[in-house]
């Protein structure tokens, strides 16, 4: 990684400092002490997990973030249609037009890309766990909780509009962008700088309903599946019966049986391909 950044920037005149991460959480203080300072760009080199936690020491700066995407998943570079290769990637960073996005908050933390509350917040503690990582063994991960998951009910009170759900979905994701990652689509309407999130809803289904209907998630046609429901909303309360873990950016947080949700509109600047 050291070669390539030398070789990309090895004659420009910027001033360029590399950072290794010692802990979690400390991308993001890193990023949030660099920006303080006057930095142009904060570059994350990794998966969703560290792009939210460099993108939290961002939010509301004058400081862009940069991506070279080397996860898993890379939902987020996927959605704002970043290369996939560090070469080209790097050329991005070099040459970058920068724009704003909103940024999803919720409780205290941000997430760029979605958070979820259902099924796919085990699955995303079961990944989290996982020594493998790749599409095969989240597909995994997915099929173990399918078999076993039982989803709660929920009560949403969201705004604008004063929209009521009460229900049990099974999965139940509020998205800033159309995908999770690897092209798996759950909001494809989505878009991050629209001042809304979309909340996503889809009911129990059969196993059978599940296989037939899995390749619409991949095609951007979620909004096939039976019983999918999506409201734009700008804030939500959600009430449980029981605490536990969702997800924030792929990652695995606990959180109660209240969980607030918002948006930050054009809250970071970040660095897209230059058109």
């Amino acid at each position: 990684m050291h070669y390539l950044i030398r070789k990309h920037f090895g004659v420009d005149n910027r001033n360029i400092s590399v950072y290794k991460s010692r802990r979690p959480g400390h991308v993001g203080e890193i990023a949030s002490r660099v920006a303080s300072e006057g930095c142009e760009m904060v570059v994350a080199v990794g998966g969703d997990g560290t792009i939210n936690d460099a993108a939290r020491g961002l939010v509301n700066t004058d400081t862009a973030l940069g991506v070279l995407p080397t996860g898993s998943g890379n939902g987020y570079a996927g959605n704002i249609g970043l290369p996939m290769r560090l070469e080209p990637a790097l050329e991005v960073i070099k040459n970058p037009s920068i724009r704003k996005i909103d940024v999803g908050l919720v409780n205290d933390q941000i997430f760029l890309v979605s958070c979820g509350i259902g099924i796919e917040a085990v699955i995303a503690t079961l990944f989290e766990g996982s020594r493998i990582r790749g599409l095969l063994p989240y597909a995994q991960a997915t099929i173990s909780t399918f078999l076993q998951y039982e989803p709660q009910e929920v009560e949403i009170k969201a705004e604008p509009g004063s929209w009521e759900y009460i229900g049990r979905p099974m999965l139940f994701s509020i998205a800033n962008m159309p995908e999770y990652g690897v092209g798996v689509g759950i909001a494809p309407d989505a878009k991050d700088n629209d001042g809304l999130l979309d909340i996503c809803l889809i009911p129990r289904q059969d196993l059978l309903r599940v296989i037939k209907h899995t390749p619409d998630m991949f095609r951007k046609k979620a909004t096939d599946i039976p019983g999918y429901i999506s409201r734009l909303a700008s804030k939500a309360i959600i009430k449980r019966h029981y605490q536990g873990n969702i997800h924030v950016d792929g990652t695995p947080v606990p959180a109660g049986k209240e969980i607030n949700i918002e948006i930050l509109p054009d809250a970071l600047n970040v660095a897209v391909k230059n058109t």
